[in-house]
């Protein structure tokens, strides 16, 4: 079975990832001043749990939200991409020059949050909606294409 390359995102942030056509690197995770900032995506097929919102909690400590409590506040989308231009996790903690001990502790505190780190991936450049196939969201059941996508990669292939 062929992998498939996934950006998760709350349904909240999705249209507006659509209107700028491009997913953007992440620059909060950056760690040092020569580590490169990445677009980070996975091929968990069903969602990826470091996507998954953290909160902080009455008493200030922070919580990671549960899939349904997220899936309820912010909703659960995904914009599916072409493989090309994407480094598996392990060259990409060379590639983007990660400070070792940081990337240790994004893959130690990602399993903890239920990821799997053979599963992500990431681009050194922005993903451009041209390298898109198609975006989703989770209607609670099944993910479904986003209509509005589909309007806007209509007229951009027209173009």
């Amino acid at each position: 079975m062929e992998k498939k390359y996934y950006h998760y995102t709350p349904a909240t942030r999705l249209e507006e990832i659509i209107e700028s056509g491009q997913i953007n690197l992440a620059f909060k995770s950056i760690n040092k001043k020569t580590e490169k900032p990445c677009a980070w995506v996975s091929t968990n097929s069903l969602w990826e749990q470091t996507a998954t919102k953290i909160y902080v909690d009455s008493e200030g400590r922070m919580c990671q939200m549960k899939f349904r409590e997220q899936l309820e506040i912010f909703g659960c989308a995904r914009i599916q991409v072409e493989p090309k231009g994407l480094f598996s996790w392990q060259a990409l903690k060379k590639i983007a020059n990660m400070d070792k001990k940081q990337a240790r502790l994004m893959e130690l505190k990602g399993i903890q949050m239920g990821g799997k780190p053979s599963q992500w991936f990431g681009s050194l450049k922005p993903i451009t909606i041209d390298n898109w196939i198609c975006a989703e969201i989770f209607d609670g059941e099944k993910w479904v294409e986003y209509d509005s996508f589909v309007h806007v990669n209509e007229v951009h292939e027209a173009a």
